[in-house]
């Protein structure tokens, strides 16, 4: 089993304590994030807590903080994670290149079914190298299935949840997008206005992806993302009936020699789960774009 050294602590929150740490292992520093002791005491939250790291343990992407593994510390659940030197975005400024990263980030978990729920400043991390790093992912879902309100955690971040996440609805990877819209605005100088308008729609249907923000935040035309080869692109559309429409469309245009008469082809299933829509999306493409 692999031992971890706890020096000091970085800092805490009402859900957790964070230490500084050392890998003997692999003999490299991390980052332990341990559940406090009022909440590990709940075997409900405690266990959503602990599913929701394994969750986040799987997604590797340069834009998302890495989880390493889950232990315990002192009989308390915590997930060692990469520690990095850098210091959060809260109270700084980010670049256009910047926040195109966190949305690449958010666009690589959103593909894989993943929303994070709490993307806030303070979930933003700096590498040495100026990389910024999403932290923190899931653990807002166990929060909200367990109905835990914690001040300073859920209160506290009021400013970026989206309207139905604030209202206590179902939410999916829309919701990241509002709150990305809101970090924008905040921390850039002179952020992309109409973006910003999209992002923080009030009906989910009319925000962007999160590739397609990227794209903009590096000054392309959000159309030019549908240019390239759709079946790469096919699992970063997250089941908006619209952008599926419109890929759809350009395969069969191809498939047809430019849209003349030709066998109807079967729409593509939708799905209310974004891995799913996904996944029925690249398995269309499969079927019809030979």
């Amino acid at each position: 089993m692999t031992a971890y050294t706890v020096d000091g602590e970085l800092g805490r929150g009402g859900m957790a304590v964070v230490y500084a740490g050392h890998d003997d292992l692999f003999d490299r520093p991390v980052a332990l994030k341990v559940l406090a002791a009022h909440l590990a005491g709940d075997p409900e939250f405690r266990e959503r807590f602990l599913r929701e790291a394994r969750i986040a343990s799987r997604l590797e992407h340069p834009n998302l903080v890495r989880v390493y593994d889950i232990t315990e510390v002192g009989g308390l659940p915590a997930i060692v994670m990469e520690r990095l030197s850098g210091e959060t975005l809260a109270g700084r400024r980010l670049t256009e290149a910047q926040a195109a990263e966190v949305a690449d980030g958010l666009a690589y978990a959103h593909a894989r079914g993943v929303v994070h729920r709490d993307l806030k400043p303070a979930n933003l991390l700096l590498a040495d190298d100026g990389t910024v790093k999403i932290a923190d992912f899931g653990i807002a879902r166990a929060v909200e299935e367990t109905m835990v309100t914690q001040v300073g955690t859920v209160l506290g971040t009021l400013r970026y949840l989206s309207p139905e996440q604030a209202a206590g609805k179902p939410v999916g990877p829309e919701a990241d997008i509002y709150s990305l819209g809101v970090v924008v605005d905040e921390l850039l100088d002179h952020p992309p206005r109409d973006l910003v308008r999209r992002c923080t729609a009030v009906d989910p249907e009319l925000r962007p992806h999160a590739w397609e923000v990227a794209s903009v935040l590096r000054g392309n035309e959000a159309t030019r993302v549908l240019r390239p080869n759709a079946r790469r692109l096919a699992p970063l559309v997250l089941g908006s009936a619209a952008v599926a429409a419109a890929i759809a469309a350009g395969i069969v245009a191809l498939a047809t020699g430019g849209g003349h008469s030709s066998p109807p082809v079967a729409p593509v299933p939708r799905s209310n789960n974004p891995a799913t829509q996904a996944s029925n999306l690249a398995a269309w493409l499969d079927a019809n774009s030979r």
